[in-house]
């Protein structure tokens, strides 16, 4: 959709097939176009979700429609983009605005454009190519063609024997005469909460069914089929959408552990490192205290008796008791020689009572 500043918000119809294209893409592109399909590697798709902005004299366009970016896979390898123009209400002059929206495309991304409509207005015909052309002066100066999927105009019952989800979703929003709809709801449903795609893209597949086919304004086509498509939409549908709200508690209660758990490690770390430093630089200060307390006392002890014998020195040098280290500098005072100071602690108990020595 080419849409100017301050325009109205995007439409329903639009909200919902822009999330199913984000979703089903690829499954779409198989479905209606699977001859192109083929040549893309429809399971490496890049959505532009930027928009791509114009600007022009007197207004700014914004391209705000499907916008996706996938390489080829045979031949020489190119990047082209897919757009996907959603239109619920077609004008007179849609096929041309389909040029201009791939002509801007091509000269802003400088990139090969698979153009596509999604039409969900009935009456413009089914799958089919659409072409526009332009003539000057009686001559033809170009011709452009898009795909166009007339989606009301496609024959649900077709579609559901393809037994594919998307397939079947898609189907509730084509042509069905009134009697089938419960029929082809109630099968719809089935298959999709049946299908192994993900819980969310179940319940998205479910709510799509509903909103273009509700329950509410079917014709009874009689026999038991309104009732269990009641069964299905209030029980199953409910159960699985209750599931997927647990799922979502669980995985945000797992995620919110992880990152506490994260939180927690990275706080210990900063702990660890804040306490690291404090312990270091006590340790640092208990040790410079150490090598002080060493020095002043051979110093004084060198003062007082001269050199030193080697072996005073060496067991001075591994004593780390701050008390003992100050009890020898007491001694040093006031002894006679080197050999009146007691070098180590005190042990008691020794084995005649006394209390012991080593010198």
């Amino acid at each position: 959709m080419l849409e100017q500043t301050g325009s109205t918000s995007i439409s329903g119809h639009d909200r919902i097939f822009k999330e199913f294209f984000h979703r089903f893409l690829p499954q779409f592109m198989r479905l209606f176009f699977p001859r192109e399909a083929r040549r893309l590697k429809l399971d490496e798709v890049r959505f532009l979700d930027k928009e791509l902005i114009i600007n022009l004299p007197e207004q700014i366009l914004r391209i705000t429609d499907i916008v996706a970016e996938v390489e080829t896979r045979k031949g020489e390898r190119e990047t082209i983009l897919i757009h996907i123009e959603i239109e619920a209400n077609p004008q007179q002059n849609f096929p041309r605005r389909m040029f201009e929206y791939y002509a801007l495309l091509r000269v802003l991304r400088q990139q090969p454009v698979f153009p596509i409509a999604l039409v969900l207005r009935p009456g413009v015909g089914g799958l089919q190519w659409v072409k526009y052309t332009e003539m000057l002066l009686g001559r033809k100066l170009l011709t452009f063609r898009y795909g166009q999927v007339g989606i009301r105009d496609l024959e649900g019952e077709e579609y559901m024997t393809y037994k594919e989800p998307v397939a079947n979703a898609l189907a509730a929003l084509m042509d069905v005469q009134d009697e089938r709809r419960p029929i082809l709801k109630l099968s719809a449903l089935n298959d999709v909460m049946a299908s192994e795609l993900t819980e969310g893209d179940k319940l998205f597949l479910l709510k799509l069914i509903d909103y273009y086919l509700p329950t509410a304004v079917m014709v009874d086509a009689g026999g038991n089929v309104m009732e269990e498509l009641q069964d299905v939409e209030l029980t199953k549908w409910e159960r699985l959408e209750l599931e997927a709200m647990q799922r979502g508690v669980d995985k945000g209660l797992g995620i919110g552990r992880t990152e506490g758990l994260q939180e927690g490690r990275q706080e210990g770390r900063q702990e660890g490192r804040q306490e690291g430093r404090q312990e270091g630089r006590q340790e640092g200060r208990q040790e410079g205290e150490l090598l002080g307390k060493r020095d002043l006392l051979l110093r004084l002890l060198s003062h007082r008796f001269g050199t030193l014998p080697q072996a005073i020195v060496e067991r001075i040098g591994l004593i780390t008791d701050h008390t003992l280290l100050d009890s020898i500098v007491e001694q040093a005072l006031t002894a006679q020689s080197v050999t009146d100071l007691t070098l180590s602690a005190p042990t008691v108990g020794m084995p005649n009572g006394k209390e012991g020595e080593s010198r």
